[in-house]
């Protein structure tokens, strides 16, 4: 019997005593004595190198404890005088699932709590606030969550530089419709490695694999040092695995033959004294197989053998599934059989779970989830039938290989059984298909070339791809690279086309360019030919951030526009091509109608025998809390009303940036509606949980409003609701809706500027349970309602401490004004999240007064030429060949020289503007000579030269904007120049400089340079114009 070589005690890491912390190994493997034989042939690579690794294992053969391996290993690195830097580092585990995150969370919680390491959920369903994401070391994601995460430019750009291991678990998934998404976040992330050479480990685990090597090429893993291939040998239990083929063709024989021959498999376990778990594929399938199950028992005498032992422990386990609210729970139970699906309440799941790991269930009938979510062993485990409904496809697919393996990874219990047994009963045609994917694996191939567009559209938004030539670049980070190059044709690359270009440079070039033209037609980028750039646009980049296809952009294109209602929007939503494998079914139709007119509010264009249509009807049916009976239809409304809600949210970005009020307003609403699944003209009441329906719809039926309850008693509103006690609860809801009063007050700053100040007082009462510990998020925007046009946004926070304490918040911004002046524009404020949550001040231009039409230059007075000498420096003075300086120099000399107010100087090139900028200079040198700048000769330099740089460019950047507001014509120049460009550029005014600075190289050395300026108190800031020479 081969016996472990790596013992626990060998790889504790004992840090130094200075805070007392025990060894690292044994707090995290506490009660593990040692190491499996996959486990101690990887140690060495993962727990003391940093080397990228792909781990191919088979399911339970102890693959988390090799993540748990490389933790504890970057753990270790951020360990001084024994104290765990946490805010040095972030490690992020990638897995396939919500339901298995989830399961990792509290996995590597519990295994991490002991060295005080936080380990947080970030999925589509456990959002994290920056704060909580900042206080987290470990974070578990799934690929779609952790892609966005790190597409956004903004924001979540320092988490992701904080990252230093990333897992991703189920490799295998780069062959399915997820892929893009792996090869994606694996891409950006070996950039991001190689442009700013930090060091982030990748660690990939994975089932089985035939082309692991092809995957380790992808992942920059050295198949010397860190690729490791175990086969089934491995398996923790071995598996004895049965394929079971029903002949018959009729649907209904089909379904009787699968029960008997799933019957007679469990039976056999049972007399065998096994514990036995059925997977299905659908939730209701669930009760339906456990109850045929038991009926044969009862029929056939056989029911004994499926009972508990009755003991104490069976007793209470008794008492705990009478408590359920389940009912088929409750029934199923006492004749030892239960159910398991994603449906039932969490207790509920949990309950069941503890009473099949405790003995107390034999047969357990569930559904995929199970398998893939909770680490839950059975001895043997029966899939009946391989035929799964798929939302995302809109149709009966076969269950995929990795689903088998996952389901059979299930069998045998490490700790009790020699060996497992997995059984598949299918259809006979499917038999061979099941027999040659777990004999035979196909090399598992790329699926990018599908979402290329998405993902180039993506790394242009995030600015990582600018051109063609680094897309080109970005390509060859991709498995889909690595699987062209190993299996050309199968991409439709001819093996004469490979042979003349083997590094596909030409083929890449191809496929950027055909990407980037579709695009630039979609408007998501601007894609110039000639000189092959990429520049991202507001949509493309909205598309990034809220993961839009490009298929439904070209639909927002034609159909999106500002005059659209709620039912048009909703039907716009409905043909996005993120709902196009949902298919309308004949046995559907009935119940469709049935939705259709009782609770569809809005027109649902293509009714119920079209796929819009009934993507409209489910979605308005969510939002009215309709009732379904159909588990297909139940299926797609989730998915419908999930992806939805991101829809119509960018939607809203897309109106916002293209500055259409009345469509930024009611899109916002929308996107509330489907969010809180209530429409827009109910009671904004109902979003309370506490209130009864009956009391709602009094409310409604009487027509009280906000505003009207609100000046209303508790007791009047009782008294009219004919229910006295409910009248405070009422009241304490109306005063929670959030609320608040702005006060604005403007000034022009030109004739076509004017700057805003709005005051925001919050006028709602707080309460966390219904409004979280954070704040209220609210948006912003000045409409001018004759022209239908927004001239500023803005997204802001009302905090709990401001509603608490009513603590006024400001905000300051400027917006265009023309001529003739209007009669006013409109600040809107609308809730994020609150219906019924919104306010409107009313900006006056009637008694507004306009600056000058033409306001006059600086007025050039005729001062007497300042001499050289006024600046009280013999060092400063010898660095100039003239005497005196010009009218202009003379004139700001004492602002520069003497004050440190900034300076914006306006004048015709030739007018002495360096002379100007070393004038500002010489006084940081008298005023601060222990600053930075005046630390040595060489960072003086520097220094000197940047703060020149500086002043020269804000200078022109100001003017630029100033001109392009006054509408006088174009910019000068809209992209920032190339550095190559920008030093060419400066290099003949940096020329200027340098000769007389470079002269004060030994000055500084002298005592001189240490003397004060006069110190005078600070004037208004000079510009000038006028007819000066050059210094």
């Amino acid at each position: 019997m081969w016996q472990p070589k790596v013992t626990v005690t060998l790889y504790w890491v004992l840090l130094e005593d200075a805070c007392n912390i025990k060894e690292i190994g044994q707090l995290a493997f506490k009660g593990m004595k040692r190491l499996n034989r996959i486990q101690s042939i990887v140690f060495e690579t993962a727990y003391n190198t940093n080397e990228n690794m792909l781990i191919c294992a088979p399911t339970g053969a102890g693959k988390t404890n090799i993540a748990m391996l490389t933790i504890l290993h970057e753990i270790r690195q951020h360990v001084q005088h024994g104290v765990i830097k946490k805010d040095e580092f972030k490690i992020v585990y990638v897995a396939p699932m919500k339901a298995l995150a989830a399961e990792m969370t509290n996995y590597f919680s519990k295994r991490l709590e002991p060295l005080g390491i936080t380990v947080k959920e970030l999925t589509g369903d456990m959002q994290l606030s920056k704060g909580e994401i900042l206080r987290t070391q470990m974070l578990v994601t799934t690929p779609e969550k952790w892609d966005v995460v790190t597409r956004k430019s903004v924001g979540d750009v320092a988490l992701s530089q904080l990252v230093k291991l990333l897992i991703l678990d189920e490799v295998h998934l780069l062959h399915e419709d997820r892929g893009p998404v792996l090869e994606s976040i694996v891409a950006r992330t070996l950039r991001q490695v190689e442009s700013t050479q930090s060091m982030i480990r990748i660690l990939g685990l994975s089932a089985t694999l035939p082309n692991y090597l092809d995957v380790a090429t992808f992942l920059h893993v050295n198949p010397y040092i860190g690729l490791f291939y175990f086969d089934s040998r491995f398996r923790p239990v071995p598996l004895g695995q049965t394929f079971i083929g029903i002949k018959t063709t009729n649907k209904v024989q089909q379904l009787n033959h699968m029960d008997e021959v799933c019957y007679e498999n469990v039976l056999k376990q049972i007399m065998a004294g096994h514990q036995v778990m059925v997977f299905v594929h659908a939730r209701n399938a669930t009760v339906r197989t456990a109850m045929a199950l038991r009926e044969k028992a009862k029929n056939n005498g056989h029911i004994c053998h499926f009972l508990s032992p009755q003991g104490s422990d069976y007793r209470q386990a008794e008492k705990q599934v009478q408590r359920s609210r389940n009912k088929q729970l409750r029934e199923l139970f006492p004749d030892g059989f239960s159910i398991h699906h994603a449906g039932m309440l969490r207790q509920d799941r949990s309950l069941v779970e503890n009473l099949f790991s405790n003995g107390h269930i034999k047969v357990l009938v569930c559904t995929a989830t199970l398998a893939w979510g909770v680490n839950l062993p059975a001895h043997a485990v029966v899939i009946k039938g391989t035929q799964i409904y798929a939302a995302k496809r809109g149709s009966f697919v076969d269950l995929g290989i990795l689903d088998v393996m996952q389901i059979f990874g299930r069998a045998g219990r490490p700790q009790f059984d020699k060996f497992g047994e997995g059984i598949i009963i299918t259809t006979h045609d499917k038999l061979s298909h099941y027999l040659t994917l777990l004999t035979q694996q196909n090399p598992i191939e790329s699926q990018f070339l599908e979402s290329l567009a998405d993902n180039l559209n993506a790394e242009i938004a995030l600015g990582t791809v600018t051109n063609v030539e680094e897309a080109v670049k970005w390509i060859s980070y991709t498995y889909l690279y690595v699987r062209m190059r190993a299996n050309p044709l199968v991409y439709g690359i001819s093996h004469k086309a490979y042979q003349m270009d083997p590094g596909l440079e030409k083929h890449r070039e191809q496929l950027v360019i055909e990407v980037g033209r579709k695009l630039d037609r979609a408007r998501m980028i601007r894609f110039e030919e000639r000189t092959g750039f990429f520049s991202s646009t507001d949509l493309g980049r909205t598309a990034s951030h809220y993961y839009i296809k490009y298929n439904t952009i070209e639909t927002f294109n034609e159909l999106f526009d500002a005059h659209k209602t709620e039912g048009d929007i909703l039907a716009i939503v409905s043909k996005a091509e993120e709902f196009e494998q949902i298919k309308v079914r004949e046995e559907e139709i009935e119940e469709l109608d049935t939705l259709l007119n009782d609770f569809c509010e809005l027109p649902a264009p293509g009714g119920v025998e079209n796929n819009y249509g009934k993507i409209n009807i489910l979605l308005q049916t969510y939002i009215s809390r309709g009732e379904m009976d159909s588990f297909s239809l139940i299926s797609d409304s989730a998915y419908v009303a999930q992806n939805a809600a991101r829809i119509v949210r960018a939607l809203f970005e897309i109106a916002l940036r293209k500055r259409w009020p009345a469509m930024t307003y009611r899109l916002l609403n929308l996107s509330k509606v489907i969010d809180k699944r209530l429409w827009g003209w109910v009671s904004p009441l109902r979003q309370f949980s506490v209130l009864p329906p009956s009391v709602l719809s009094k409310l409604e039926e009487k027509n009280l409003t906000i505003d009207k309850m609100k000046d209303m008693r508790k007791d009047e509103i009782g008294h009219m609701l004919h229910h006295v006690k409910i009248g405070l609860k009422v009241k304490q809801c109306v005063h929670q809706i959030p609320s608040i009063a702005m006060e604005v007050t403007i000034q022009p700053i030109t004739r076509t500027v004017l700057r805003v100040r709005l005051n925001i007082t919050p006028d709602f009462t707080w309460n966390d349970q219904v409004h979280g510990t954070v704040g209220e998020p609210w948006w912003i925007w000045v409409e001018d309602p004759t022209n239908d046009h927004i001239y500023h946004s803005e997204y802001f926070i009302v905090q709990k401490k401001q509603v608490i304490t009513k603590e006024p918040q400001l905000l300051v911004f400027t917006i265009p004004i023309f001529e003739p002046l209007p009669s006013q524009y409109y600040i809107r404020a609308v809730s994020d999240r609150w219906l019924g949550a919104e306010a409107v001040c009313i900006i006056n231009f009637q008694h507004l007064i306009l600056p000058e039409r033409h306001p006059p230059h600086t007025e050039l007075l005729d001062l007497q030429p300042l001499p050289v000498t006024a600046l009280g420096h013999p060092e400063y003075e010898v660095l100039y060949k003239f005497t005196h300086f010009n009218p202009i120099q003379t004139q700001i000399f004492h602002t520069l020289y003497h004050t440190d107010c900034n300076v914006l100087l306006g004048a015709p090139t030739g007018s002495g503007k360096t002379v100007a900028a070393e004038l500002a200079i010489f006084r940081v040198f008298n005023k601060y000579p222990t600053s930075k700048e005046a630390r040595s000769d060489s960072t003086q330099r520097a220094h000197r030269g940047r703060a020149i740089e500086t002043l020269i460019g804000v200078s022109n950047e100001v003017l630029n904007k100033l001109y392009w507001e006054r509408g006088h014509g174009k910019r000068i120049s809209r992209k920032p120049p190339k550095k190559t460009d920008r030093a060419a550029r400066t290099r003949p005014r940096s020329a200027s400089f340098s000769p007389r600075l470079l002269a004060l190289r030994q000055c500084r050395a002298s005592s001189a340079l240490c003397g004060s300026g006069t110190g005078k108190p600070e004037g208004k800031c000079a510009t000038g114009r006028g007819r000066g020479s050059g210094g």
